[in-house]
């Protein structure tokens, strides 16, 4: 169930006096006969489930030759990219990146050290939409491929769900502190007019219950248990400044 939460005691306030404000009694203060202009921040959080998974994996092969290395870092990818396919249609995979870089001789004494080997390695980014394919796509790579990193996060689609109570809750907050400050120097709620707003928000992703990261070779060295997943919650933020002009 999703925790709606509105921080309504936290917040930068800050306040840009157009006229001076002059005393009108040991206790309180009153607003000059032009007002105040302000700016206020209001800020609201939505907890929401992560429903993306994203998957990080690798190959590196080395050999004596650069052309041996390479053929043999493609032909496991290749061998890995298509049992990620077979589990579905529904992952996106995309290509990261492909490297190569040679593999120097120990150096003794002056000797120039000689290339002995070379080494490839080849990253993949597999996306997917549905939590519960995460475990299958690694149970079926089984040792092909290292898992080199599994993260979560909320979907741009489920975002979209939650901008319209973000928006109300942020521009509520905000009003809610301008007619506090109001009060507050002898004014009243009819009296602040809203003149602009600015929005600014973020996704905090909350830490894990679960993060793999195992080489190729340790998951061939024994059978690979599927594990448990927890794709946890993230926190949708959103911050409003609004530009205030507070009458007397």
């Amino acid at each position: 169930m999703q925790k709606l939460t509105q921080m309504t005691a936290a917040g930068l306030l800050t306040i840009a006096m157009s006229t001076a404000m002059a005393a009108d009694s040991m206790n309180g203060t009153t607003l000059s006969e032009k007002g105040m202009t302000l700016a206020v921040n209001g800020t609201a959080s939505i907890t929401v489930p992560n429903d993306e998974a994203q998957m990080n994996w690798s190959v590196s092969a080395q050999a004596k030759t650069l052309k041996e290395a390479t053929a043999q870092a493609i032909k496991t990818m290749n061998s890995g990219f298509s049992q990620i396919k077979a589990v579905s249609d529904q992952l996106k995979l995309q290509t990261q990146s492909m490297n190569s870089y040679p593999v120097y001789s120990e150096v003794k004494g002056n000797q120039t050290p000689k290339i002995v080997a070379w080494r490839v390695s080849q990253s993949l980014e597999v996306i997917s939409p549905d939590i519960d394919l995460v475990p299958k796509v690694i149970e079926s790579v089984n040792g092909t491929l290292a898992l080199d990193g599994l993260n979560f996060r909320v979907s741009d689609e489920a975002k979209a769900k939650y901008d319209e109570s973000l928006y109300k809750m942020a521009v509520s907050d905000a009003t809610q502190r301008s007619v506090w400050i109001a009060q507050s120097v002898g004014s009243d709620a009819s009296k602040v007019q809203l003149q602009s707003l600015r929005f600014s928000g973020a996704n905090s992703p909350r830490p894990m219950n679960m993060l793999m990261r195992a080489s190729a070779k340790s998951m061939m060295d024994e059978a690979m248990p599927v594990p448990d997943i927890e794709a946890g919650t993230s926190e949708l933020n959103l911050t409003v400044t609004a530009e205030v002009l507070i009458k007397r």
